[in-house]
């Protein structure tokens, strides 16, 4: 990525308008030993790919399997793979930058129906890419445990969906676009893996950070290690040198309960306890707030939300 500093979208507390803030620069040079154990000279040890190559691994049809963990274990972790998978080298870096804006209902229906665990339910979000600077709208359907992704190229959103996103939404998932606003901003720093014969993809998150109109946290030393695969295969080399159980995540559902502790989450308790036995339990954010008067508007969580079309 170039010199300088990188834009993220933050919420204006109390609208619903996305306000750019600048950040600092994400580069593999920033993972150093006292944050990651020694991950950023382990990751110059693995052979790298490039996006062109990467392109025969796409997996948008695929099964997602995630575990968590410290980023102080990822190291050992990522030296056992050296022989299996290589890792995404983009202009130099072999740690990418992301910024997430999702967008949902004013009650927040995607994130309940997450909760709920509805066999159909999807997310839709602004992905931009930190280190090329390119943004895609996308839709992520979760169909009865497979996870099917559509995306078109776009711009950074500006507070509503734009006039091809919102069409290109409404046609695939029948809803009204007007009826969905900006909910969460998620940052975060990536590691992508790919197996040797591009059978399986394997992503690495951490310098997570999240914001809503209701505050900003970070689980500050979290990896979440996330294992995308065309059908279930625990033999994954991958699974086995994390050495955790794969359980539930989603950092989006993740990020809206630690902003907002008045979200319903009953379901999501069992991820809070192993984050708070990892030492990684989310805390408030040093993410710089946007400028503007706190939000005091209430949150509706006690819905309940119709099934995905």
């Amino acid at each position: 990525m170039g010199e300088g500093r990188s834009t993220n979208v933050l919420f204006r507390p109390g609208t619903t308008i996305l306000d750019a803030v600048h950040v600092q620069d994400i580069s593999a040079s920033t993972c150093g030993p006292d944050r990651t154990g020694g991950l950023a000279g382990q990751l110059l040890e693995l052979d790298s790919v490039d996006l062109d190559q990467l392109d025969r691994a796409q997996l948008h049809d695929r099964v997602e399997s995630k575990v968590i963990l410290r980023t102080d274990e990822l190291a050992g972790a990522i030296d056992a793979l050296a022989d299996d998978y290589v890792v995404l080298e983009h202009l130099g870096d072999r740690v990418q930058g992301y910024c997430n804006a999702y967008f949902d209902s004013p009650e927040l229906r995607n994130y309940h129906e997450h909760h709920n665990q509805l066999g159909r339910r999807l997310k839709l979000r602004y992905r931009t890419y930190e280190n090329s600077d390119l943004t895609f709208f996308e839709l992520k359907r979760n169909v009865n445990g497979r996870t099917i992704k559509e995306r078109r190229r776009s711009e950074r959103p500006d507070g509503e969906l734009r006039a091809d996103d919102a069409t290109f939404f409404a046609e695939r998932t029948g809803w009204d676009p007007d009826g969905v606003q900006p909910s969460l901003a998620v940052d975060y720093r990536r590691i992508l893996l790919v197996k040797r014969d591009f059978s399986e993809r394997v992503t690495i998150d951490f310098d997570v950070r999240f914001r809503s109109d209701r505050g900003a946290t970070s689980p500050r030393g979290l990896a979440i290690c996330e294992f995308k695969q065309p059908r279930l295969d625990r033999r994954s080399p991958a699974m086995a040198a994390m050495n955790r159980r794969p359980q539930m995540f989603s950092k989006y559902c993740m990020g809206l309960a630690s902003c907002d502790p008045s979200l319903r989450r009953n379901r999501f308790k069992k991820v809070f306890l192993s984050l708070d036995t990892l030492g990684t339990a989310p805390v408030a954010s040093d993410w710089p707030p946007p400028p503007g008067p706190a939000s005091t508007a209430p949150v509706t969580s006690n819905v309940t939300p119709a099934a995905t079309s």
